[in-house]
């Protein structure tokens, strides 16, 4: 964030004029830096404990056409096993992909026409793989899980196919773990970000595979960093999400209200099951 006001560096102690340097949050205090004086974010250190992050988890993520996962249309899709095994799929929506969607993720309406599978014997696909791994009790890693799964449940309903049982699945999500670590954390938490602050490689944000893949990795290296969470159960720690992140929208909702911004945060993890405002 920019300096709008001159003041003094909380590292150097000269003077930082307005319109230089940048505002910057240290443990949940705001100060005013130079750029090169803001102090760098180190993650914890890794521990030497056990725990679920050395068992095999699913790392899954999608590419949809809108942001909003109950209006979306899936266009690509990932599993990526521990063991690096990844099925892929490129999915034709039967819809024109918006300008702004390819710009995201690269996918154009000409890609999924020539390459991309049929939307819903892909899906049918996806679901029969997620299926598996709900039955086997694998975890199931999605970073910002709530759009991942809820478009994947209303794309299987909107094309007649089995929906997913939600209710067995031991799902993992990265940006609920961190939140719950790191309760003071301000600034951006895009999986670039956290990624970069955890040490994991992130090899092209935005690609279903790649996300995946790191996605896993972050969950891992956040366990690996706080024995609290390494030591949960899988299905515990899928039930003590449902309430962190329960939380954490009722704070996010908090602080858009008292800006005026007018947005509708939901409370549900991982399906929501009612559109946001």
């Amino acid at each position: 964030m920019i300096n709008k006001y001159a003041g003094r560096c909380a590292t150097c102690h000269a003077q930082v004029g307005a319109g230089t340097g940048q505002r910057a949050s240290v443990n949940g205090i705001w100060s005013t830096y130079h750029n090169g004086c803001v102090p760098v974010r180190v993650a914890p250190p890794m521990g030497c404990h056990g725990g679920w992050h050395d068992l095999p988890v699913v790392g899954f993520d999608l590419e949809g056409t809108l942001p909003e996962p109950m209006e979306t249309r899936i266009v690509s899709a990932a599993l990526v096993h521990s063991d690096g095994t990844t099925r892929e799929w490129l999915v034709d929506p039967g819809v024109p992909i918006p300008a702004d969607a390819t710009a995201r993720h690269g996918i154009t309406d000409e890609m999924v026409r020539t390459g991309g599978r049929p939307a819903r014997d892909a899906l049918a696909e996806l679901g029969t793989a997620i299926a598996k791994l709900i039955a086997d009790s694998t975890p199931l890693v999605a970073f910002c899980a709530p759009y991942d799964v809820t478009a994947l449940h209303t794309e299987l309903a909107r094309h007649g196919l089995p929906a997913l049982d939600w209710d067995r699945a031991v799902v993992i999500d990265p940006s609920v773990l961190h939140q719950q670590v790191e309760p003071r954390w301000y600034g951006r938490r895009q999986l670039g970000d956290l990624c970069r602050y955890y040490e994991v490689t992130l090899d092209n944000a935005h690609d279903a595979a790649s996300d995946a893949r790191a996605a896993a990795e972050l969950a891992r290296s956040i366990a690996a960093r706080h024995e609290r969470i390494a030591r949960m159960r899988p299905d515990a720690l899928h039930q003590a999400q449902i309430g962190w992140h329960a939380e954490q929208a009722r704070d996010l909702q908090l602080s858009f209200d008292r800006r005026g911004l007018g947005k509708t945060v939901s409370t549900q993890w991982p399906l929501e099951a009612a559109p946001r405002g």
